[in-house]
């Protein structure tokens, strides 16, 4: 507190008003510490998100064999990713008020926490207490701010950077889960936790010191305004009006098709991931070709991030939303309901990992878009993904229900169906937010 007055008392209002009105293009330490701070998120997107559903597979041969369901230990990444994303709305706007390096440093201790009392774990309870639900909070507090915090430092190229951010998920899927895998079966389960808890601290707490925020956060903000008054342009009604998270959003159309057709999205966006094994198993493709499938699919999704990050810049990040989105439609009714080979189904899980990823890139620039400007972004990409948590949350279920039923346990046939129609909604819907917001079909939005 003291350090901020100081600060603040350092300049005079004309200073802070002029600050506060400065054009986005102007760098506070220049470009070359904007991919210093893009670096720093990238390896907490490879982290976290690298090591979600890395551990499924030995509790149920290992640990809990014949101690637990599939069922139940499903349950563990299912709770870590539900309120990663559930908790969206509250981590997001805890970023844009204390600032993107404060919620990523508690949330790392918050997740080393977590996975060193998963080591000393005996029932399948602790998991869903400390792997699960601790976890998933800690992640969300990194998770928002990682996505968020690059476009902060660029203009022109924002799409880009972020994309590069987020591909770090993808990366961090085609190396941690089989080393996790290899230190499980050579010393343990509680071993590997630890080893991996170690990791998180030495790789995040370094990288969270590197975040800085371009723009000030609103408590900085807050702080001025008391004691310096608003600036031109500022409203002491309009800033006390909005809440700590700011759901005015929810007010504006674009916003709501957004998030509708983000909800259908992921209801059907993870079945390839979860099914494309056991497909291609099924379809007599050798168990360590199909293996490979899902690591090709994550692989080829940071591509995916980074390339659409590159053309929503130039296209605009509504249109490479409705693009992206109908190509991973057309991977799945033209691609993978016609595989049957190994050549056509690794080719399905490179384009629907290229379409996909860059609907996660053109997802959060076309809400930043929307939300205008970046002072809120934490929170309205919370938002967003916190409606997401209801399709995922029933889609995989859904997905594997309808191959037990209809399917009976063989036909994959109709799961596809159910990805591409959720999937082909979504298109609608976006192309729908698209008309909203400029009814010129060439028109850059």
């Amino acid at each position: 507190m003291e350090s901020i007055d100081i600060e603040l008392a350092s300049l005079s209002s004309d200073s802070l008003a002029k600050a506060a009105a400065a054009e986005d293009d102007v760098f506070v330490d220049g470009p070359a510490y904007g991919w210093v701070v893009v670096f720093a998120c990238f390896v907490y997107q490879m982290v976290s998100m690298g090591l979600c559903n890395s551990y499924g597979n030995y509790y149920l041969t290992e640990t809990f064999k014949d101690k637990a369901t599939v069922f139940q230990i499903t349950w563990i990444g299912t709770l870590a990713m539900t309120l990663l994303d559930a908790l969206g709305p509250f981590t997001g706007a805890i970023c844009d008020y204390f600032g993107h390096r404060t919620s990523t440093l508690i949330g790392a201790s918050v997740m080393t926490l977590a996975l060193v009392l998963a080591a000393f774990s005996t029932q399948v309870w602790h998991l869903y207490l400390s792997q699960g639900l601790l976890y998933g909070a800690g992640t969300s507090m990194t998770y928002f701010a990682s996505m968020t915090l690059p476009s902060q430092w660029f203009t022109k190229n924002r799409g880009l950077v972020t994309g590069i951010a987020i591909s770090g998920g993808g990366i961090g899927g085609l190396w941690i889960s089989p080393v996790v895998s290899k230190l499980l079966n050579i010393k343990g389960l509680r071993f590997t936790m630890l080893v991996i808890a170690a990791v998180h601290l030495v790789l995040l707490i370094p990288a969270g010191l590197l975040y800085r925020e371009r723009r000030e956060t609103g408590r900085k903000k807050a702080q001025r305004i008391k004691r310096f008054g608003c600036c031109e342009g500022e409203s002491v009604g309009a800033e006390s009006k909005r809440g700590f998270v700011d759901f005015s959003i929810l007010r504006d159309l674009r916003f709501c098709l957004l998030v509708i057709s983000c909800a259908f999205v992921i209801s059907g966006y993870f079945s390839p991931f979860f099914f494309i094994t056991s497909y291609a198993i099924q379809h007599g493709v050798e168990q360590s070709t199909a293996a490979l499938m899902v690591g090709l699919m994550n692989g080829s999704a940071a591509i995916g991030r980074i390339f659409m990050g590159f053309i929503l810049d130039r296209i605009g990040s509504i249109n490479a939303l409705c693009i992206s989105t109908f190509a991973t439609t057309l991977t799945l009714f033209f691609l993978w309901m016609f595989a049957n080979t190994s050549t056509t189904m690794i080719t399905f899980s490179i384009a629907y990992g290229l379409c996909g990823g860059a609907h996660v890139s053109s997802a959060i620039s076309a809400s930043s878009t929307i939300a205008g400007g970046l002072d809120r972004l934490g929170s309205v990409t919370g938002i967003m993904y916190a409606v997401m948590t209801i399709g995922s949350t029933v889609g995989s279920p859904i997905s594997g229900a309808i191959l037990d039923t209809i399917g009976h346990h063989t036909d994959y046939t109709w799961v596809i169906v159910w990805s591409g129609s959720v999937m082909l909604i979504a298109s609608l819907v976006q192309f729908w937010m698209k008309f909203v917001t400029s009814r010129d079909l060439f028109a850059k939005v």
